[in-house]
């Protein structure tokens, strides 16, 4: 026995046997890397039209479906009522509630000034560019900032509008 264990057949067999166990953790690694993608792609895509469009559509009376102008998930435009360190607050045309994150990165301007964001004041009306993040923010690369009296034009209506 004690010759078996010293063998050349001994330490190969151990040595499969500890490459099989090892491609076994990667196998269950990449199992439990898969699994927590599916759960995150499941969660958002169950989410995406809560958060990009509102509550959903609504069916009408007789069943049409009655759409409205989906949310930008890019850009969007209104009035402020909230500002913090990290997230302007704004109601839009539609009169629904939107939230920007912004950052150090994130570019302020009002006439040809850049500003930062504790110079925004409630009432101001402003545009902002950017993408979609994860909690169905835009995050802002650019915002642009208006006096509070000036008028915005209003976006384009969608031919679905009734």
């Amino acid at each position: 026995m004690k010759n078996f264990l010293s063998s050349y057949t001994f330490k190969k067999i151990l040595w499969i046997i500890g490459g099989i166990a090892v491609v076994f953790l990667i196998f269950g690694f990449g199992v439990m890397i898969g699994y927590h993608s599916a759960i995150f792609s499941s969660s958002w895509g169950r989410n995406y039209y809560r958060n990009f469009y509102g509550n959903g559509p609504q069916n009408g009376p007789m069943g049409e479906f009655i759409a409205r102008t989906p949310f930008n998930d890019h850009g969007v435009t209104g009035s402020v009522i909230d500002v913090s360190s990290s997230t302007i607050s704004i109601r839009d045309n539609d009169n629904d509630e939107r939230s920007i994150a912004v950052s150090s990165d994130t570019i302020i301007k009002k006439m040809d000034n850049t500003i930062s964001v504790d110079m925004i004041n409630i009432g101001d009306r402003i545009a902002a560019i950017g993408e979609p993040n994860e909690n169905g923010q835009v995050r802002a690369r650019f915002v642009r900032v208006f006096d509070a009296s000036s008028s915005m034009p209003l976006p384009p209506v969608s031919p679905l509008m009734p």
